[in-house]
């Protein structure tokens, strides 16, 4: 094996960059297995238990709002389901996006170590979107209860989760869709899709729910009026029916004298 057919291999070996179809940036369309360091495996990993520990609080509120939840499909099933759809999708993206981001095109200032490894700007970005996700998923439940009273603080952190995990989307800009293969298509239009349809029924609940607290008030305050109107008029009637008896009883006195 002489020199240069040794240095063709070693660069091969290397990471290896092109401009992108759509951006004037480097994207990665190489990198060779030996490339993938126990960093990484272990940041694969974590991805994978953080979104274990999302599931199993998932699982502990839905188990907490049971008994309360309201009675159909839609709340007690459909949202549920969703949450947990969105879980598998996001995790199984980033969790591959991290073992094998060439097959995504990662722009090469995504990919370049900073600290310690490689693909440390992905891992990284899962943290406070998955702090994000549990808020979300928390309040999404509670607005599926009965009684609930309607507040903008749900729709508006279901969205923000939303926005953030349909960041996922973003690989669509740099390279054509029929460049990526088939399980990139699962991971990148799976947790995109179901971060957007979460959006659009945490928004459905907010719309469709009654403000309860403000009617119930309403009718307390009513019922409170009432009671208070009908002690004034039976008051009013004991005191006419006291002053009739007194006047009957002075007209008996002065009869008798």
């Amino acid at each position: 094996m002489n020199h240069s057919t040794l240095s063709m291999i070693i660069n091969h070996l290397d990471p290896i960059f092109r401009r992108s179809t759509y951006r004037n940036r480097d994207v990665l369309i190489f990198e060779s297995l030996d490339q993938i360091s126990w960093i990484r495996m272990m940041m694969i990993l974590l991805c994978i238990t953080i979104g274990i520990g999302t599931f199993i609080d998932l699982i502990i509120n839905c188990i907490k709002y049971r008994l309360i939840l309201k009675q159909t499909i839609f709340h007690r099933l459909l949202v549920p389901v969703l949450l947990v759809l969105n879980i598998l999708f996001h995790v199984a993206h980033y969790s591959h996006n991290i073992y094998n981001p060439a097959a995504y095109y990662e722009p090469k200032k995504l990919y370049l170590k900073i600290f310690f490894t490689e693909m440390e700007p992905t891992f990284l970005f899962n943290f406070p979107l998955s702090i994000v996700f549990v808020i979300a998923s928390r309040k999404l439940l509670l607005s599926c209860t009965i009684g609930y009273n309607r507040s903008m603080a749900m729709p508006m952190i279901v969205t923000l989760y939303s926005f953030m995990s349909m960041v996922s989307g973003g690989h669509y800009t740099y390279e054509p869709f029929k460049n990526f293969p088939f399980i990139c298509h699962m991971t990148i239009a799976g947790e995109t899709i179901m971060a957007f349809f979460l959006s659009i029924i945490a928004w459905f609940i907010h719309l469709t729910t009654n403000t309860s607290k403000s009617t119930t008030f309403t009718y307390s305050r009513l019922t409170t009026q009432e009671t208070a109107g009908s002690s004034i008029q039976r008051s009013m009637k004991k005191h006419r029916s006291l002053k009739h008896k007194s006047s009957d009883n002075t007209s008996l006195d002065d009869e008798s004298s």
